[in-house]
């Protein structure tokens, strides 16, 4: 009987491991989410831009939501490189680099969601395992309990 119990402990113990799995995995992939939407918002505000800019009052985000009225003088872009860098790109370097990087999230999404998949089967094929376990030892102490009573 020890045996079963020791079973029954470390595949309570897989199904716990593979719960914080999921639950990491939910986590990345709903911030790459967000980094998804936060570059193709900058794309799509590159890409709206114009090579020679006329002067003209643009809204520019400061943090936090808040907003200042500006004047886009250049159409040199500081786009992110990695570890907390930034590159000085012309406007159709910028736009090349970002749609770079919004391919790279979508991939690691994918890659994300085939964990996700595995390990979502491997919690079904172990939860299936301890109820076998679980419905083998009730079955076990009924017959043990009528032999019993048979006996008695």
């Amino acid at each position: 009987m020890a045996s079963i119990e020791e079973r029954v402990a470390q595949l309570n113990y897989e199904l716990a491991v593979y719960k914080e799995q999921i639950a990491l995995i939910k986590r990345e992939t709903e911030r790459i989410g967000l980094t998804t939407v936060d570059l193709t918002n900058a794309l799509t505000t590159i890409e709206n831009i114009k090579e020679e800019p006329k002067e003209k009052s643009v809204l520019v985000p400061i943090g936090g939501g808040a907003m200042i009225k500006s004047a886009i003088s250049e159409t040199k872009i500081l786009v992110p490189i990695g570890a907390q860098y930034m590159a000085e790109m012309d406007r159709e370097s910028a736009i090349t680099e970002i749609e770079k990087r919004i391919e790279a999230t979508k991939k690691a999404v994918e890659r994300l969601t085939e964990e996700f998949n595995k390990i979502t089967t491997k919690l079904h094929t172990t939860a299936v395992e301890m109820r076998q376990i679980q419905n083998e030892a009730e079955l076990s102490e009924r017959v043990d309990s009528n032999i019993r009573e048979d006996y008695i």
